[in-house]
């Protein structure tokens, strides 16, 4: 079963960004708390796997949770979704709507790090139905029927 290991959500552009216990997610803004709060419904939620964490280790580059600028870090890699898959975390419904891109921010840990991460970063969502989550949630991952 796939689970949520941290929560993150902070005001400011410094990263890492803060750790949370829960996480307050709303329909079509994303996470109270945090500085993309109702900007990009499309771009709500950040979603990163462990294994991005794993990538960056094996380059060499050592970087807490919430360095990537996520709100969700999972155990599972979400680029091995597709864009229109959802991730349900109890009442939470999240769809996945892109992939994340590499910006400068993440130069500040090691200026290899944008290379590194390079279209791995992490998946966007879009909240369709807000709740609170958890760190240690299960998320099930639902795949569209095709018509």
């Amino acid at each position: 079963m796939n689970r949520v290991l941290s929560l993150h959500a902070g005001l400011d552009r410094i990263l890492p960004k803060p750790t949370l216990t829960q996480a307050h997610l709303v329909a079509g803004k994303g996470v109270e708390g945090d500085r993309h709060f109702g900007r990009h419904p499309d771009r709500a939620v950040l979603v990163a796997g462990l294994s991005v964490y794993t990538l960056a280790a094996q380059a060499g580059i050592e970087l807490p949770p919430g360095a990537l600028g996520e709100n969700l870090l999972v155990d599972f890699d979400p680029h091995q979704r597709k864009e229109g898959d959802r991730l349900q975390i109890g009442s939470v419904l999240l769809e996945l709507t892109s992939v994340c891109t590499v910006c400068d921010s993440l130069s500040a840990f090691d200026l290899r790090l944008p290379r590194v991460l390079y279209g791995k970063r992490g998946m966007y969502t879009r909240v369709l139905r807000g709740g609170v989550v958890l760190v240690g949630d299960a998320i099930r991952v639902l795949v569209p029927q095709a018509t």
